[in-house]
């Protein structure tokens, strides 16, 4: 399975040697993506490698000695313990006599409020992992986030054009903007359907929904049974567990064809179209048939295993939980996870964490720099895909973390989905316009609002998206 992702990537070049005897640190250069998917093309082409229109700045290596950099990331658990292991393996073994210290700051929003806080606290960070949209903010508005075009560039601590082509071209654009790179792929993660199959071999079906109408006569049939049998606790129950997330919502949108949302100059988002009205009005019509049901906490996982679903909609991250929740409600159903249903591909958008760089000296940029080169490679991105799950950012992490992701066949098999994969939007206003679409879904949930009102929601939706960005001074 593994050799999916491997026939995605087209990787070439290689790296020059020698010595240097000093870092640049900024220009204005671009960057060669020379990656390629298999199919369908890409719809923009990659920034190119260009000449700087001025000499970089030159860091003495000298300089780089003793920086203390401050790191700052959203993880928590067992993750933010493995990147503890990482930090003090890079301190201890870095040529450079550089120094990260790791700051947790609990959530990505808890870190965009350090990031957007007063410079001069202590734990202000030199060097972040942050969803790429917060990046993209960070750059457009107040420069706060440093292009890493030029570092990337480098003939000797930067990426090689092999080491970037290694990068699928849907994780790589989604930290560009205006021919800067940003940041570099941490980790992505997709929202999927997990999807009883036992359960729903004993309703009569054999193969999972491929179009919307087959995902309704399911999650209808489901709910059908468990409103009919002799257990009045799990009335309303059944088929799918309505799941409001902007990403989710966005999923959807895209499994109906949704198209041209982001257009004029500069960008603005466009979900007032027919396409979004006929997205809402399905999801609604499972709702007022009783095929799709709010629940009353987060457990989504748990109301799964014990078949109060027979879908619900996660990320690849929730793999590991769903199997340790089987296992301990003992229950002996089989499951997988499924794109979202298009009829003639599967739709899956992706999203994600990234390393970026903050604004500070020329010596802490450069020391950041390659703490986040280092943190970039395979060996070290394999364990962190092995330990944070989502999708492999590169074909050498897959290959190391070949034997984790073997182990688990529902998560193996999301690797066939990257050639068609799709991006979350890859602006910083998606930062807003993401909690935006998912009140206005929300809203068209609700039963006492008319379906004819629809229309009105949509205009709403476009309109309070510029409104939110302009108060936000996007």
């Amino acid at each position: 399975m593994l050799l999916v992702l491997t026939a995605v990537i087209l990787a070439t070049a290689c790296q020059p040697t020698g010595e240097p005897p000093v870092v640049p640190t900024d220009s204005t250069s671009q960057v060669e993506t020379s990656v390629e998917l298999t199919q369908p093309a890409p719809e923009s082409t990659p920034t190119s490698l260009a000449p700087s229109a001025t000499p970089a700045y030159l860091v003495p290596l000298a300089e780089l000695n003793g920086q203390k950099i401050i790191f700052s990331h959203p993880w928590s658990g067992e993750t933010a313990d493995l990147i503890d292991q990482m930090v003090d393996s890079f301190n201890q073994s870095n040529e450079w006599g550089i120094h990260i210290m790791v700051r947790r700051a609990g959530s990505s929003m808890a870190l965009a409020d350090r990031v957007e806080g007063d410079k001069l606290n202590a734990d202000y960070p030199q060097v972040v992992v942050a969803p790429s949209e917060h990046l993209l903010s960070w750059l457009e508005n107040g420069g706060l986030v440093r292009p890493l075009n030029d570092l990337i560039a480098d003939p000797y601590f930067g990426l090689t054009e092999q080491q970037r082509a290694d990068f699928p071209l849907v994780f790589w654009q989604q930290d560009q903007a205006g021919g800067s790179q940003v940041g570099i792929p941490a980790l992505r993660d997709i929202p999927g359907i997990f999807y009883n199959t036992t359960w729903a071999a004993e309703l009569g079906f054999t193969e999972p929904p491929a179009t919307a109408d087959d995902f309704k006569t399911q999650a209808c049939a489901a709910a059908f049974v468990n409103g009919h049998d002799r257990f009045a606790a799990n009335d309303g129950t059944g088929g799918w567990i309505v799941n409001t997330d902007g990403l989710v919502v966005y999923s959807w949108l895209k499994s109906f064809g949704l198209e041209g949302e982001l257009a004029g100059n500069p960008l603005q988002f466009h979900f007032d179209q027919p396409v979004t009205q006929t997205t809402f009005s399905f999801v609604r019509s499972l709702v007022d048939e009783g095929c799709a049901w709010f629940s009353r906490t987060t457990a989504s996982n748990e109301y799964f295993a014990n078949r109060q679903a027979l879908f619900y909609t996660g990320n690849l991250t929730d793999l590991a939980l769903q199997a340790k929740t089987n296992s301990r409600l003992e229950s002996q159903d089989s499951w997988t996870i499924l794109p979202f249903p298009d009829g003639n591909r599967p739709v899956t958008v992706a999203s994600g964490l990234s390393y970026g760089v903050l604004r500070s000296s020329a010596a802490q940029e450069t020391a950041a720099w390659l703490f986040v080169r280092w943190m970039s490679q395979p060996e070290n991105s394999a364990r962190l895909l092995a330990v944070g799950g989502g999708l492999p950012v590169s074909t050498a992490a897959a290959e190391l973390a070949r034997t984790q992701m073997d182990s688990n066949p529902q998560w193996a098999l999301t690797l066939q989905w990257i050639p068609t994969m799709q991006s979350a939007p890859p602006v910083a206003g998606w930062r807003i316009a993401r909690f935006v679409l998912q009140d206005a879904f929300w809203q068209s949930l609700q039963s006492y609002v008319p379906v004819e009102d629809f229309p009105s929601i949509l205009e709403q939706l476009d309109a309070t998206i510029v409104e939110v960005q302009a108060q936000q001074g996007q």
